[in-house]
């Protein structure tokens, strides 16, 4: 474990920001919500690139169930190389940049306009190109972040569309377990080196990462990880998917990370690691209140603190996947500030 690391330094920054992303944008949230209950039957859509994508698919999930609505991806290079434009309007459109800096998501926000939509942007940058031109901006506020791979920007992100989606269904138990989101995060801040040894370990050839639901952009935000800043191919899939094709890959010791969180998904991926493992793959099965799942051969269960919700409990699980993995890195001997040929800013079109 090394605390001199921008990664750990800036994640371990998360709970003190979230609790400035809220009195940043109470007000903000609150009219946007106001804004959706006026089109009750206006399509939600997402738009964003890389962990940002992750974050959206956490918010797709997130208002499906907590808000009744089905959030459709919005695929930026119909935009921008493909040169059309597809029909937005009535609609409310969420684009997702922590730099603000991407020209196919704000040329996404651009069209979205025009049709008369709705734009909601979320961004670390406000008075970047994306927050000038949305509607409304949803400012993360989450400070400076100068590690290449994102951590509390993504972390902030999953906080901020919890709560448009507690705002816009008025759900008071999810507002209170984000209300207590920081100090529940505070109380995790120094477990990585153990639970990266405890998670991790396994890890030492290509695996895959699972989730189902609610934990699936988890699941794609820590394969990330796993190829950016540990540099072990990962790939992240719903577990119902995995059985199907993917199943083909799984042998003697491949090693499988299962996000498992307590709600409809946690009986069918409790099922799916104990037939990975019996197929003979290395699983690890890590969420809340999970101390009533027995392990078993080739199946490690790691139980983790519940936070009184399964939105949080998600970002809980981001948070310390995100130690875990700084830690793996560090032990492996990589710079996780500075992974080979990335950059911190990507422009695509």
């Amino acid at each position: 474990m090394s605390p001199s690391t921008l990664m750990r330094q800036e994640m371990r920054e998360t709970p003190e920001r979230l609790t400035e992303q809220w009195q940043a944008n109470r007000n903000v949230i609150a009219a946007i919500a106001a804004e959706l209950a006026m089109r009750p039957a206006a399509p939600w859509w997402v738009t964003a690139r890389g962990s940002s994508s992750h974050a959206g698919a956490f918010f797709a999930a997130a208002a499906g169930l907590g808000a009744g609505r089905v959030v459709g991806e919005i695929t930026p290079s119909l935009f921008t190389v493909y040169e059309r434009q597809p029909r937005l309007d009535g609609a409310m459109v969420m684009a997702i940049s922590q730099s603000g800096a991407g020209s196919d998501i704000n040329a996404v926000v651009e069209a979205a306009n025009a049709g008369g939509a709705l734009s909601v942007a979320l961004t670390n940058d406000p008075s970047s190109a994306l927050g000038r031109a949305a509607t409304h901006t949803i400012n993360l506020a989450m400070g400076p972040e100068r590690a290449v791979a994102a951590t509390k920007t993504y972390l902030g992100t999953l906080a901020a569309s919890a709560r448009l989606v507690a705002a816009a269904s008025d759900d008071r138990q999810l507002e209170a377990a984000l209300e207590r989101l920081p100090a529940t995060l505070a109380a995790r801040r120094d477990a990585y080196a153990a639970l990266s040894a405890e998670t991790l370990a396994d890890f030492d050839r290509a695996g895959f990462v699972l989730g189902r639901g609610v934990s699936l952009g988890i699941a794609r935000e820590v394969a990330l990880k796993f190829k950016e800043v540990c540099v072990t191919p990962a790939e992240a899939f719903s577990a119902a998917e995995f059985i199907h094709g993917p199943l083909t890959l799984v042998g003697p010791g491949t090693p499988i990370l299962m996000i498992c969180l307590d709600d409809a998904t946690r009986p069918g991926l409790i099922d799916t690691a104990h037939r990975l493992a019996e197929l003979g793959a290395q699983v690890t099965l890590i969420g809340p209140a999970l101390d009533d799942v027995a392990g078993a051969d080739n199946l490690a269960v790691v139980s983790r603190p519940a936070t009184g919700n399964v939105f949080t409990d998600a970002i809980a699980l981001a948070f310390d996947c995100y130690g875990a993995l700084e830690a793996r890195a560090v032990a492996l001997g990589y710079d996780p500030d500075q992974p080979p040929n990335v950059r911190k800013v990507t422009s695509t079109y």
